[in-house]
């Protein structure tokens, strides 16, 4: 298994529209888990419109502070994988109780339903932590915070060096497990 990371293009926009709507994305994604997110069934489902307006300036600006890359495995698209430095997210950080230099916040979405339970999410996990996030010299410790009962995204996160450290209910949001781990 070859895992690549590549940023998110303009082209990409139909392959997300439909991950954020496909069940086992919306559960932990979707317009149910907090303001600003996009995806679920029905009337909920994301709409081309809407993930052209939430993504498409990050991918045009040069100004984005949240970098997003699509994970390609074997050279197809399966999921999306994005970080963000703490310091530009200040509210988020004091609710994680992650307000020290340093810190960036992970986020991940795999896709692909046959991605999902072989290893690909921890493996695509650990190599952008270690090849991209902290590339950046100014990031000394990479966070994540899935949904306590997301249990296979802990999991993943866990497997790919990450340890739970806290729980935290983070306002409008709800609750995360804090998942840390530190620059070796």
């Amino acid at each position: 298994m070859r895992i690549t990371f590549r940023p998110l293009a303009l082209t990409d926009l139909d392959d997300l529209r439909r991950w954020l709507n496909t069940p086992h994305v919306y559960e932990w994604w979707g317009v149910t888990s907090g303001p600003g997110s996009l995806g679920g069934p029905g009337a909920d489902a994301a709409t081309a419109a809407q993930v052209h307006e939430k993504y498409a300036h990050g991918i045009e600006s040069d100004d984005a502070t949240t970098h997003r890359h699509v994970i390609d495995v074997d050279g197809r698209a399966i999921g999306l994988i994005q970080h963000y430095r703490l310091a530009d997210e200040p509210e988020y950080a004091a609710a994680i109780e992650e307000t020290a230099p340093g810190a960036a916040g992970i986020d991940v979405l795999i896709g692909e339903l046959d991605g999902i339970g072989h290893g690909v999410g921890a493996a695509a996990i650990d190599a952008y932590v270690r090849d991209v996030v902290f590339a950046d010299p100014r990031i000394t410790r990479a966070t994540a915070g899935p949904h306590p009962d997301n249990r296979r995204s802990c999991r993943a996160f866990e497997n790919a060096g990450f340890v739970a450290v806290r729980d935290v209910v983070v306002p409008e949001s709800g609750p995360e497990r804090i998942h840390v781990r530190t620059r070796t």
